[in-house]
């Protein structure tokens, strides 16, 4: 079988690499002659744990490819994957401009009969579009090819998403052809997906189910981000009351952390679009803006505190632990740490930053407070002569580090820990402040 992926984002990458199998030949192809160089070369545009290795080994075998000619690629193709970037207008509904050029290349040059597989997150009605313009594309043509449409959304998380699109917790399939589901599954034979995992319907239904898992994912993680400032208030400890509300079965313990806010490339952009599709259809969504709402206070809330609890931070340094918006990305979309060290800048403090992967793009996003903000190499240069540390990230080398060595660096001992990393074993020596947890001085 021949396949093709269009759009070469992580997404794009990951499934080129994991579905070239004995039987599967694929052609990765982007418009981007700059991002196929790279993985021409070996490169990769973006940094997913294990990827680059997968890629290398993907490529020595001959079955996956990397090309810029999308024309040729979709005449060799029996089955199309498109996988590009699907962004927000200004009103935050999803806008299709990256999508239709590319379906309507593959209305002009498909010349045998193919399955379009809609793989990015898109509206209800997307896979009607899709169908519209290829059938017009052919007319045109005055040639009658026989096509499918079909959504096949993606559940894969930014670094794990080997795991994800290995051992799919399910694979959603959108179709109201019956061939075309059992192509799709023939595809994913490589995966070894057990039946009991698929979930077969319509397109709409399949494509409203990824803006329904993100959507639900945002809520619950604004709830439990609102229970710990209500947990602080009230002296109770966050980590105990998520505990026991994960064991009721019907709430589950997934999503339970709480946290400076959710971020990212995904929860927050459709969140905003759900509310705006949602207007279309006349509905008015009023929990999840009441969840969008939530996020952004999360975010304010954080520098608050780091001010309530010590007061001016006029002239004082701070040393920030971790950008981007989950460990193991260097993606720092809409971050809780952009919220926090504008902020702090703002309040006249001088902040060293350290993240494993995140300090190029934030050397663009924070250029504005560029004279404030020191890169280190580590967590002991961030530390160095800083009154407090803030830890944004949960990245694994936090968890290691060694809380002697940072505290005899610091000017002073303050330890504002929002993931709650240490939430149940505060190390000794800090003025330590978790999120939805009693603040203490550990001795």
């Amino acid at each position: 079988m021949n396949i093709c992926i269009i759009g070469l984002g992580i997404l794009g990458i990951t499934y080129g690499s994991i579905l070239s199998d004995s039987d599967v030949n694929v052609i990765c192809v982007d418009t981007d002659e700059e991002t196929i160089n790279m993985l021409t070369e070996g490169e990769l545009p973006i940094y997913e744990p294990g990827l680059k290795a997968l890629v290398s080994a993907a490529v020595s075998t001959g079955r996956l490819c990397f090309s810029s000619n999308i024309q040729k690629a979709i005449k060799q193709s029996e089955v199309i994957f498109v996988t590009c970037k699907v962004p927000s207008n200004d009103d935050d509904f999803p806008d299709l401009r990256f999508m239709k050029p590319i379906i309507q290349s593959i209305g002009n040059h498909i010349e045998t009969p193919v399955t379009v597989v809609i793989k990015s997150t898109v509206p209800p009605g997307t896979c009607q579009i899709v169908r519209k313009i290829i059938q017009k594309s052919l007319k045109e043509r005055e040639v009658e090819i026989p096509f499918e449409v079909v959504s096949n959304p993606d559940f894969a998380r930014k670094g794990s998403m080997i795991k994800d699109c290995l051992v799919p917790e399910m694979v959603v399939i959108g179709s109201d052809s019956a061939t075309a589901v059992e192509q799709l599954k023939k595809v994913y034979d490589t995966l070894h997906v057990q039946e009991k995992n698929y979930v077969i319907t319509d397109p709409q239904s399949a494509e409203m189910i990824k803006y329904g898992v993100n959507a639900f994912l945002a809520i619950k993680l604004s709830f439990i981000n609102e229970m710990a400032l209500l947990c602080e208030n009230a002296n109770a400890n966050i980590l105990d009351v998520a505990n026991g509300m994960g064991r009721d079965e019907r709430i589950g313990a997934g999503y339970l952390d709480a946290g400076p806010g959710y971020g990212g490339s995904d929860l927050p952009k459709d969140s905003k679009a759900l509310v705006e599709i949602a207007k279309v259809y006349g509905e008015d969504f009023k929990v999840l803006k009441g969840a969008i709402d939530a996020n952004e206070k999360q975010k304010n809330k954080m520098v608050e505190k780091i001010k309530r609890v010590m007061g001016n931070l006029e002239g004082k340094t701070i040393g920030i632990l971790g950008l981007s918006y989950k460990p193991e990305t260097t993606d720092m979309r809409e971050a809780p740490s952009i919220n926090i060290v504008k902020k702090l800048v703002a309040a006249g403090a001088k902040v060293q930053i350290y993240c494993p992967e995140g300090n190029q793009e934030a050397k663009w996003r924070f250029h504005n407070e560029k004279d404030e903000i020191i890169y280190s190499n580590d967590v002991y240069e961030a530390a160095r002569d800083a009154e407090a540390i803030v830890l944004i990230t949960s990245w694994r080398e936090f968890k290691g580090m060694d809380h002697e060595r940072i505290l005899a660096t610091m000017k002073d001992r303050y330890f504002f820990d929002f993931r709650n990393l240490f939430g149940n074993k505060p190390p000794k020596g800090f003025i330590y402040s978790g999120l939805g947890i009693p603040e203490r001085e550990v001795e």
